[in-house]
Formats: structure tokens, C-alpha cells, sequence
């Protein structure tokens, strides 16, 4: 993805800015802007109130008198002027680090292992990064000045590289090439890695490339890989490398290419991704579907209505389009599986499921062709036996 299409995430900035990581609801707000929304949540609201607030000017720090009644006035003792405050502007939140930790993670495909290093500090363990990292241990820091970053790599006396991640490295006072040399402590940003596209957080692929060389690791374009990502798939075939949006075609094409020589089931494959229980794709007779499968297609159309309507309101066509692509399917497959009475039709062999793979595969592979055109000639040419079975010629080696 272009880098003009990511944007900071604000969160790193903010929490520089508030490093006691509690402040009233009003100044978060004011930091994360119009991120409020999307950083949301990761804070949570505490039952304290705020003993100042601040004044129109969002600067001068201004208190806060309670009256008998319960109302809230803000002074501001440098202008001599008061003026009401609204309760909810001075509710404290705070920062859910465990939570931002799982999110970070699973973000970045690692495995969490989450443990502050004791109450109020700003250190705390998260977990191991993938194997293509060398399974690295990882750590956070929420302050990037050089007393804190000293103090953890003292504390942590790695053995071998680990990974410090603090919010960002914009007018830090260490000495990261020292922390890196004397202490094995790679000190990378979260604001260059982890960003904003759209209304969706996601990893900058440019920056994980960026941390393997940090950590020592070296380039691995050279590795086919088709790798799931915040919002669909990275993919690098022969040295050429390119993003697609989610789909369910690419979620069948993953499983292929992780099992090339095996023939798979399609009812089976159908049932996987949906979560319905499959019956076998041999059986002569038996229904399509049963009511437990129905109530759970009919539970992931509400689901798909729901999302479409908040893509719609986010005007996210990308995300839009492949909602309502997936509620039409399920649609029409309920269409086709359940008669006029209401109840489920018999069928006599996996040739439906056959089919919806083999389109959803077929169509992917088009997409694929306007981004690499020889990888879509190797995928036409390796799927075989009713495009049940992905055989190439040449294994490609893929990782996931």
C-alpha cells in the first residue's frame, strides 16, 4: 500500500503526551481528535473524577469546585473567570495495556504472553513475535525517555536481540544504537509500524521489513508467502509483493496452497469458514441443511446487515462491497438449499459446495492477475480434479 494511504495513529502521540496514562475524558478526546472513535478502545472510564479541567482554550488547566447540588463550575484562577463543566468531561479514563497488548499481538501474528513489571510502571512484557522473526521476544515501554529505556534494558539483560517497543521515538533522549549494541535491546516506534488506513488499524508491511533488518534478519522477498493482515492478505510470489482486500475466495485459496497434493473435501472446506457443521460430501441423501446450520446462516446475515450498515455510514466501499457480496452469497445459497415450505432441501452430492468454491477460486484468481499476472498463471496451471486439489509442478514453499 502507497505510504500516502497510511496515516499516524494518534494514539503513540497521546500517550507521550499524557505518560501517567489517566486523564480526564475531555482531554483524550482532544488528543485523539477525530481517532476517538477508533482508539476508543483501548480506554476505559474509572469512577474517579478530575480534580481540573481544561479551559476553552484546550490548555490552561483549570479547577474544579463541586457544589452541594452536584454541580461542576471550572475556575480559571489565572483569568478570574468560571464556567460550568460538564460531568462527563472530567470522568478519568484510563489506558487498557493488556488490552493494547492482545490487540498489538494478533495484529502482528505473534503470541501473547502479557505481564506488567509491577503496579504503575511503564514496562511490561507482551509476548513473542512469529517464527519469521525468530519467535523474538517482545516488551513495551509507554515512555521513550532514556532514565525509562535504561532501566528496562538493565532490568530485561537479554541474552539475545529482544524487541522494546515504545509509542515513538520523536524527541527520545536515548541512545538507541548504544541500547542496540551494549544492551541487545532493539528499540523500534509503534507510530512507524503499527498506522491508520481508512477506518481500520493496520501494520505498515514497509516497517516490518524495517524491524527484520533491525533485529538482524535480513530481507525475505526472496520467500513466498500469502500472509493474512489486518484487513486481507500480504502476498509475495517470485520477489513480487502486493496487498489484497479480504475475501472469501483468498480464505479457500490459503487453505489450498497450505496443503498442496490433497485433494480437499469442498462440504468440509464450506464448513470450516462458516462454522456449520458438514455432513459428508459421499452421501447419497439427507438434508442440506439442519436447523442448527439455518438459525446460524440466518444469525450471519443479521451480522452482515449490521456491518453494512456501519460501512455505509463509515462510506467504506472497499469493506461495503465485499459485506454485500458475502450477504448475497449466503442468500442465495439459503435460496437454493431451502424449498417453499420453509424447510430443508435434499441433496445427492457435494456438487453445490464443489461449485461455490470453484467460483469463489476462479474469481480470485481474476483479481490476483491485475496485480501479478504470473502468479495467477501458476495458480490456473497447478489446481486440479474439479479444482479440488492445488498440485504445482514447482513448490512454491508458501508461509503463512
Amino acid at each position: 500500500m502507497p505510504l500516502s494511504e497510511f496515516q499516524p495513529l494518534l494514539l503513540w502521540r497521546t500517550l507521550c503526551r499524557i505518560p501517567s496514562l489517566h486523564a480526564p475524558h475531555r482531554l483524550w478526546r482532544l488528543e485523539l481528535a477525530d481517532q476517538w472513535e477508533l482508539c476508543h478502545q483501548f480506554l476505559t472510564a474509572t469512577p474517579k473524577l478530575a480534580a481540573w479541567t481544561l479551559a476553552s482554550n484546550g490548555v490552561t488547566p483549570c479547577d474544579v469546585i463541586e457544589h452541594d447540588d452536584g454541580s461542576l463550575v471550572g475556575l480559571d484562577r489565572l483569568q478570574g473567570e468560571t464556567f460550568d463543566v460538564v460531568r462527563s468531561d472530567v470522568v478519568i479514563y484510563r489506558l487498557q495495556i493488556r488490552e493494547l497488548s492482545h490487540f498489538l499481538m494478533e495484529l502482528l501474528g505473534g503470541a501473547i504472553d502479557f505481564e506488567t513489571e509491577s503496579i504503575g510502571s511503564p514496562h511490561h512484557r507482551l509476548g513473542r513475535l512469529s517464527r519469521r522473526f525468530k519467535s523474538t521476544r517482545v516488551h513495551l515501554c509507554t515512555r521513550n525517555d532514556r532514565t525509562s529505556l535504561l532501566s528496562v534494558a538493565n532490568t530485561l539483560r537479554p541474552t539475545k536481540p529482544l524487541l522494546l517497543f515504545v509509542p515513538t521515538l520523536a524527541g527520545t533522549d536515548a541512545d538507541i544504537d548504544s541500547l542496540d549494541e551494549h544492551h541487545r535491546v532493539v528499540v523500534f516506534g509503534l507510530d512507524k509500524l503499527v498506522v491508520k488506513s481508512g477506518d481500520s488499524i493496520i501494520v505498515n508491511r514497509d516497517a516490518m521489513e524495517d524491524l527484520r533488518f533491525r533485529l538482524g534478519l535480513g530481507d525475505d522477498l526472496d520467500t513466498n508467502f500469502f500472509r493474512r493482515n489486518g484487513s486481507g492478505y500480504d502476498i509475495c510470489f517470485e520477489g513480487n509483493r502486493f496487498p489484497l482486500t479480504d475475501a472469501v475466495g483468498l480464505w479457500y485459496l490459503a487453505e489450498f496452497l497450505a496443503k498442496p497434493g490433497d485433494t480437499l473435501d469442498p462440504v468440509e472446506l464450506e464448513a470450516a469458514r462458516t462454522g456449520v457443521n458438514a455432513r459428508s460430501s459421499t452421501s447419497g441423501t439427507g438434508e442440506t441443511i439442519d436447523d442448527e446450520a439455518l438459525a446460524n446462516y440466518k444469525r450471519q446475515l443479521l451480522e452482515l446487515s449490521e456491518d453494512i450498515a456501519i460501512a455505509e455510514r463509515n462510506r467504506d466501499d472497499g469493506t461495503l462491497e465485499r459485506l454485500q457480496t458475502e450477504r448475497h452469497q449466503i442468500a442465495e445459497h439459503l435460496q437454493k438449499e431451502i424449498g417453499l415450505n420453509g424447510k430443508s432441501r435434499v441433496k445427492t452430492d457435494a456438487g453445490n459446495s464443489r461449485k461455490n468454491v470453484r467460483q469463489q477460486l476462479q474469481r480470485e484468481i481474476k483479481r490476483i492477475r491485475k496485480r501479478h499476472p504470473t502468479l495467477a498463471d501458476h495458480l490456473s496451471a497447478s489446481f486440479h480434479g474439479h479444482w479440488m486439489s492445488y498440485q504445482p509442478a514447482d513448490d512454491p514453499q508458501w508461509e503463512f
